[in-house]
């Protein structure tokens, strides 16, 4: 009996062995219809196309190379599907000023009409394919990607304190994790941990100090406060200890602890006329735009009163960065900030479609100026460029320096310059929609990002139909900017065209 039930045991375990074959062969055949064999897919894969398989921050390319089904049919669907018909025909260019207080600043906006466009291409990439017809409204997209001066008027309207430009993951992004309202290189900047001092850089060269009451929020009026020199001859009758946070000044040969009011009286020295001591406005603000660049200040304000102890804090008026003047693309923003921009001048960040059309027209062009893109010797002698678009130059040039290469409906840095974020979520491989398609997804997911910049140099990433993504929370890339879109109502209301 133990020889029969020996034999049992080793024929249950050989069926048991034959099951587990077959199910993992059934498991492999499963998977590769579900093309998982590209995601596993090793270094020889690679080789197929020479583009990176995965989207990255970088910059790289997106999607991985691989056979995907086309059925590319290259008759033009039937216009009047969708076509919307208009009392008369709609302006090619229009142009939209928004105020915030003294400030004003333009926004010169291009028509790109309704129809069919050839989105994607056949490329063995498989996030570019597959080619398509695709139909858009009428809207209207910035001529330029939005610049600095153009970021700043959402700055100066307290932008990034207005939940009502936010989505409820950017608002809370950027008020609990980044800790400043604006780009590196514009916008309000803390001047200490506390958050109670900040400063604002302006693109038109000025700097603002801003002291804030204890609530964080709003500014404190009629606020003493110090901003001293490094290196200044006050150094011999006024002195601080920041850690006791106390000032001292010297009166004949004696030294004491002063408060706000004895530094507005103190016979020795009129502070205010050299300069040293400034009050708030009304807003809690001061003009510091006479301070010199390239010095080092200590700012003490007396914020809770003059009897009070003050807040330290640091200012360093450093020469303007040529990243800041007004004209530059307004970079090292998130997509949370792109967005909430957008949607502060009335308009959103582009569609993937949307940003596609503005630069490949009806017939599907490669490139804004047609299907080449030839390279040569730059400036330098070295690096290869164009002179249609600000590729391979390694420096971020003003918005529009390149006219030469816009598009047929006049949009201007769709290659090169600086890459710029679009509304969707980035899915490498979307069912697209036949009529304005637009990817939604979670809240904290990859966002598409569209464009070369000045750091790129090849012709697979210059194409208009090249798609990549970056992570929504990314900050500080001097590479990345966005544009503003319109549709074609909003627009017109707007620029109030009549």
């Amino acid at each position: 009996m133990a020889q029969s039930g020996d034999t049992g045991a080793v024929t249950y375990a050989g069926i048991a062995i034959i099951l587990l074959v077959a199910i993992g062969a059934l498991a492999l055949f499963r998977f590769n219809l579900f093309n998982m064999k590209d995601l596993l897919a090793g270094p020889e894969d690679d080789k197929r196309t020479g583009i990176p398989r995965r989207p990255a921050d970088n910059g790289g390319s997106g999607g991985t190379s691989g056979p995907v089904e086309s059925s590319w049919d290259s008759t033009m669907p039937d216009p009047d599907r969708y076509r919307v018909q208009h009392e008369r025909p709609l302006p090619e260019k229009l142009t939209y000023t928004r105020h915030v207080g003294n400030y004003d600043v333009d926004v010169e906006l291009r028509l790109v009409p309704q129809g069919w466009f050839i989105m994607g291409e056949d490329d063995g990439v498989r996030s570019n394919m597959p080619k398509r017809w695709v139909w858009l409204d009428d809207y209207y997209v910035s001529t330029v990607e939005f610049t600095n001066e153009q970021f700043y008027a959402f700055i100066l309207a307290d932008g990034y304190r207005d939940a009502t430009y936010w989505t409820q993951e950017g608002y809370g992004y950027i008020t609990r994790s980044v800790g400043e309202r604006g780009s590196q290189y514009v916008g309000w900047k803390p001047l200490e941990n506390g958050a109670r001092l900040w400063a604002l850089a302006s693109p038109r060269e000025q700097v603002t100090l801003e002291v804030l009451e204890s609530d964080k929020i709003l500014g404190k009026p009629d606020c003493k406060v110090l901003v001293l020199p490094a290196g200044g001859n006050w150094s011999s009758y006024l002195t601080f200890d920041r850690m006791a946070r106390t000032v001292s000044l010297k009166y004949r040969d004696t030294w004491a602890f002063v408060n706000g009011i004895d530094l507005a009286n103190y016979p020795d020295h009129d502070l205010s006329r050299l300069g040293l001591l400034r009050v708030t406005d009304r807003q809690g603000r001061i003009d510091l735009s006479d301070l010199s660049d390239g010095t080092s200040y200590d700012v003490i304000a007396f914020a809770d009163g003059d009897s009070e102890p003050p807040t330290f804090g640091e200012l360093k008026r450093s020469a303007a960065p040529y990243l800041r003047g007004p004209k530059m693309p307004v970079v090292g923003v998130s997509w949370f900030e792109a967005d909430a921009c957008c949607r502060f001048f009335g308009g959103m960040l582009p569609t993937e479609a949307q940003w596609e059309k503005a630069g490949r027209s009806i017939d599907g062009r490669l490139f804004p100026w047609g299907n080449k893109l030839e390279l040569t010797p730059g400036p330098d002698g070295k690096r290869f460029t164009t002179d249609l678009a600000n590729l391979n130059r390694w420096r971020v040039l003003e918005a529009g320096s390149l006219p030469a290469g816009a598009s047929v409906y006049g949009v201007q840095d769709l290659v090169g310059n600086v890459s710029e974020w679009c509304r969707d979520v980035y899915i490498e491989i979307p069912v697209w929609s036949e009529r304005n398609p637009f990817n939604a997804g979670g809240a904290k997911d990859r966002r598409a990002e569209r464009g070369s910049s000045t750091h790129d140099d090849d012709e697979q990433t210059a194409k208009l139909h090249n798609r990549r993504s970056s992570d929504p929370y990314t900050r500080g890339v001097e590479s990345r900017g966005f544009r503003v879109v319109f549709d074609a109502e909003t627009a017109l209301k707007l620029t109030g065209w009549k």
